[in-house]
């Protein structure tokens, strides 16, 4: 059912894509599937990937493995999603080879994931062009049960370590620091905190400098929200229709909240602080919440920022900025094409032009923004822009819906709603029946609400899960023990017409009463 849902859904719009894989025993091993809001975000904002393979979830014991990064809003987006029943380098590869073909053959050019081997190595042989580094937020989160009991409770040892990973602009600055660190609270022997140090290029914002953008990923703000929208899918025994209904739930509400902040970039005027014109333009240019960064900088380059020394080489015009107790910068400000750097790199790891960059261009006597800091995935209306796919299709969503976006976004809110009563009433055996006859309660004003003829129970679960429940099935459900035959790959939506007569397996047909109850019991369950 779980596998039809995507070919009906690929059926309505070709631009859905999918594909799966079964063992020598019929039953489903690996899924991934990318609609085309999904491939149309990858062409937008695709250069810088996060992958997360630590989602345990649903009642098989698959692996949730999004593939996201942030928008234009600086918010959580998402180009695409798998189910694998284990963390082998082989099904990794098979993702990552999938992966690339939904999105046209273009690589990312920076994917951050966590620490497991397999996956560095499926990228090494899948992402030839991508540098691969490890995701920060997931390093950080283990070092209360590295470090022992004693400096897991140390609020100065995380201040210390904090700054050292984050205030550490250059490599040498780095590794002092937590060399302070090492020896001031005697971790020479803890092997994890070595290891650390010895995977410091991988993980460190310092070491990433060079990389375009990479500070995008490296916020520890976006991730967090990142994580915590993916939580609210696991931690619940589901079957794959169920986890499939609240995937869907979540992420149409996602894509109205981004709506909804195109609306209000598009339909609202900034508040501006200075009466700079440059900062004027940056409000016109930039969406909302670009912009607020944007403000911050100019406020910060107008309050704190003075101009200590300019020199002259060439066509080259060298500005040393000092600002209240923090380091100087140095800006250099080339006259012909009117583009300045900064020893801090704001712009190039974050793609905001830093404070210290801004006095240089207003001494330029420039009003605007040079269109070297004008990024498109920050500028309004930048998913305006026709995407096409590899064989030269337009990518367009599928408008038709059975929901109004209004039903659709009180749907989701209210599926939200009854899973955090739930898990506030299940503590109380007195919560619960309160909230199970407050429910039966509103259960019947709804049978008054709503007319129509009451369906049977089998009815009502196939109108629930928006699929009729099949009378063959194909595709049987993925097995506890995880695979353990040869995995071998069948036809899925993109091949499987002209070979459907020769590679489809005809399997005999349960009885309709039997079939019936074991849905309803893995429902139940």
């Amino acid at each position: 059912m779980f596998v039809d849902q995507l070919s009906r859904k690929s059926l309505a719009n070709p631009c859905f894509y999918f594909d799966y894989v079964v063992d020598d025993q019929g039953r489903l091993v690996h899924v991934f599937w990318a609609d085309t809001t999904c491939r149309k975000n990858y062409a937008h904002f695709g250069e810088l990937v996060s992958f997360d393979s630590t989602y345990n979830t649903n009642e098989y014991g698959m692996i949730f493995t999004p593939f996201t990064s942030v928008n234009h809003h600086k918010n959580s987006v998402l180009f695409g999603a798998a189910m694998l029943s284990n963390e082998k380098t082989k099904s990794y590869i098979w993702l990552f080879h999938t992966f690339l073909k939904a999105m046209g053959g273009v690589a990312p050019k920076l994917i951050i994931t966590d620490e497991a081997a397999s996956i560095k190595l499926a990228i090494q042989d899948v992402f030839t062009t991508t540098v691969h580094r490890l995701c920060m937020w997931h390093i950080l989160m283990k070092i209360v049960d590295k470090v022992g009991p004693t400096l897991k409770e140390d609020e100065e040892f995380h201040q210390r370590l904090s700054w050292c990973v984050w205030s550490s602009e250059t490599l040498i600055e780095f590794e002092e620091r937590w060399g302070h660190i090492t020896t001031k609270y005697e971790l020479y022997g803890n092997e994890w905190f070595t290891t650390k140090f010895e995977q410091r290029k991988s993980w460190v914002p310092a070491f990433f400098n060079d990389i375009p953008l990479s500070g995008l990923l490296r916020t520890t703000s976006w991730l967090e929200s990142a994580n915590s929208f993916f939580s609210r899918l696991i931690g619940w025994k589901l079957s794959l229709v169920e986890f499939w209904l609240r995937f869907d739930g979540a992420i149409e509400e996602q894509r109205y909240k981004e709506l909804e902040m195109d609306n209000v970039t598009l339909h609202t005027t900034r508040n501006l602080k200075t009466q700079w014109r440059i900062e004027k333009h940056g409000s016109e240019v930039f969406t909302h919440e670009v912009f607020k960064e944007f403000q911050i900088e100019v406020i910060a380059a107008r309050d704190h920022c003075l101009i200590d020394t300019v020199q002259q080489d060439s066509d080259v015009k060298i500005t040393g900025i000092i600002e209240d107790s923090r380091r100087p910068r140095v800006v250099h400000y080339n006259r012909s094409t009117m583009v300045a750097t900064c020893s801090c790199m704001l712009f190039e790891t974050h793609g905001i032009p830093c404070r210290h960059i801004i006095p240089v261009l207003r001494g330029a006597k420039l009003n605007e923004l040079p269109s070297y800091y004008l990024l498109e995935r920050f500028m309004q209306g930048c998913k305006k822009t026709q995407v096409f796919d590899a064989d030269g299709t337009l990518l367009e969503e599928n408008t038709s819906n059975k929901n109004d976006p209004e039903t659709q976004k009180l749907l989701s809110e209210t599926c939200n709603q009854m899973e955090k009563l739930v898990l506030e009433a299940k503590q109380s055996s007195v919560a619960m029946r309160l909230l199970r006859d407050e429910l039966i309660a509103v259960g019947k004003k709804l049978k008054e609400m709503v007319a129509g003829k009451e369906g049977s129970q089998v009815e009502e679960f196939e109108s629930y899960l928006g699929c009729s429940i099949p009378n063959r099935i194909d595709i049987l459900p993925p097995s506890d023990t995880r695979s353990r035959g040869k995995i071998k790959r069948i036809k899925g939506h993109h091949d499987k017409g002209a070979q459907q007569n020769k590679n489809e397996k005809k399997k005999k047909k349960s009885k309709d009463a039997t079939y019936v109850q074991d849905m309803q019991a893995s429902c139940d369950t």
